[in-house]
């Protein structure tokens, strides 16, 4: 009677087990009790996003929301600043990217990203590139180049043909980094 006693005996996890419902692991559950996201589905929620501001959605559904007169005008602002960037990431030599930037520039300040700060390096002035492989530095904290070897040849060039020794030392610190 003795053995029945005990195998029906139930320990005090066993019964808060059955209290609560759980089955006793750990569940991948927040704080507030929501499911948790893995990294990968974390990853395409973020390019899923980053796709959905490359093609001017956002700023379509921004100028939907925005008064009248204002709705134009930032649709306007934002597929023009669209297309200048277009425009650097697709500039073919040295000059071409120095005159996207310059005429981005003129009217609006560069993005974080680290593609088109990348594209920076190129610019014929090295105030420019100083500044871009500051904020490339700063950026990377966070975020990984999708064209890594171009970024990396740029920074070899000024490391190699540099003048000014913070430029070349930054040139190199990033080199290691990247």
């Amino acid at each position: 009677m003795s053995d029945d006693r005990e195998r029906r005996k139930k320990s005090w996890k066993e019964i808060d087990r059955m209290r609560d419902g759980s089955s006793g692991g750990r569940d991948d559950r927040d704080f507030q009790g929501r499911k948790s996201r893995g990294g990968r589905s974390q990853q395409s929620y973020r390019a899923a996003l980053d796709r959905a501001f490359e093609s001017g959605k956002i700023a379509d559904l921004v100028a939907a929301q925005a008064p009248a007169g204002q709705a134009a005008q930032a649709a306007t602002t934002s597929k023009n600043k669209l297309k200048m960037l277009a425009k650097i990431r697709d500039a073919g030599g040295r000059d071409d990217v120095t005159a996207a930037v310059d005429a981005l520039l003129k009217q609006y300040e560069l993005p974080d990203d680290l593609d088109i700060w990348g594209r920076v390096l190129e610019h014929r002035d090295p105030s420019l590139q100083l500044q871009a492989m500051e904020r490339i530095n700063a950026l990377l904290d966070t975020a990984k180049p999708k064209r890594t070897g171009a970024m990396v040849g740029q920074l070899k060039m000024i490391r190699d043909l540099g003048d000014d020794p913070e430029m070349v030392d930054l040139a190199r610190k990033l080199i290691d980094r990247l």
